[in-house]
């Protein structure tokens, strides 16, 4: 680390979330961590949120960058990359938050353990009104128990990774780690978080995980990783899975079966998803695929009910 203590540059990447963008500043704000740069990018906002915060005296720590013309939110942190100053660079998106000490542990691992390139952590989930969600069980407690796969604090593998994401709000890295693996990658967006993390951890740079819910992640209508986008947002977990694999090549191998378990874990969820919509069709195959590679996913599939379970053989 150049400096005991660094300058933390935290990115907000914003479009149409002037209802929330506030409460996501303060957080900020409240950050127990003094060295701070704010960064907020718009990728082409019409709500306002732009003149509003510049008209707003409380949020002039805040810089603000408009970008030329709506690219993605991906292409938005990208550009906060080449703006920020600091030698640790944190991603809010602006519907979500931060808890006040989330960036002084983050400073603290990278200070303790020189290998970290990635500091990432749980959340919270909340809903459009700031209420709590599943019962206060946050992110990573949910998805542990579906994929009944174990989480704790410590120092996480690319393998490790390929088998079990981690929750966006709040990735920290340290600024020469893009140097090395890379920007966002907007055409895989929104797994752009998760390949990122793959890249880092298969760049040989250590992805530190808090099992702690330093963040809150909002849930609401039009979030694009929502269940509303289920279907696609597995295409794109599909494809961040293969170039992984292809990036790793001694990945499959290392993995074996639970590799194919989770490519079916993944069609298991776009089948779940292709019924919602209604697509009967296409959800079969998705679990016929998903069956191949694993047929205990099949157990998944009955827990859906033995009538959606009939529609699905019936339409294979």
């Amino acid at each position: 680390m150049a400096t005991d203590i660094p300058l933390v540059t935290v990115i907000i990447p914003t479009y149409n979330c002037r209802r929330w963008i506030a409460e996501c500043l303060d957080s900020i704000k409240s950050q127990t961590y003094p060295h701070v740069e704010t960064l907020v990018v718009d990728d082409g906002s019409k709500d306002g949120t732009v003149e509003w915060l510049r008209s707003e005296p409380r949020y002039s720590f805040a810089r603000v960058h408009v970008q030329p013309k709506n690219g993605g939110a991906s292409v938005a942190r990208n550009s906060g990359i080449r703006m920020a100053r600091g030698q640790l660079i944190a991603f809010i998106d602006s519907d979500d938050a931060l808890r006040p000490d989330h960036l002084e542990t983050a400073v603290e691992v990278f200070r303790r353990q020189p290998q970290v390139g990635l500091f990432c952590c749980d959340s919270t989930m909340i809903g459009p009104e700031g209420e709590l969600l599943y019962g206060g069980r946050t992110w990573h407690e949910i998805q542990s128990e579906i994929k009944n796969y174990p989480v704790a604090t410590g120092l996480r593998g690319v393998g490790d990774i390929f088998l079990f994401s981690n929750c966006f709000p709040g990735f920290t890295l340290r600024r020469e780690v893009f140097d090395a693996v890379g920007d966002f990658d907007q055409s895989l967006f929104p797994l752009d978080d998760y390949d990122l993390a793959l890249r880092v951890a298969g760049g040989g740079y250590g992805v530190y995980y808090r099992h702690r819910p330093l963040a809150l992640r909002r849930e609401h209508v039009g979030q694009q990783s929502g269940s509303a986008n289920t279907v696609r947002v597995c295409r794109q977990t599909i494809r961040t899975l293969e170039l992984a694999l292809e990036r790793n090549p001694g990945l499959r191998a290392s993995l074996g079966r639970d590799a194919r378990r989770r490519f079916a874990e993944v069609r298991v969820e776009m089948a779940i998803g292709r019924v919602y919509a209604g697509e009967i069709a296409g959800a079969a195959g998705s679990l016929l695929r998903a069956a191949v590679s694993d047929p205990g996913q099949l157990i998944k599939v009955a827990r859906l009910g033995g009538r959606r379970l009939q529609r699905f053989t019936a339409s294979a």
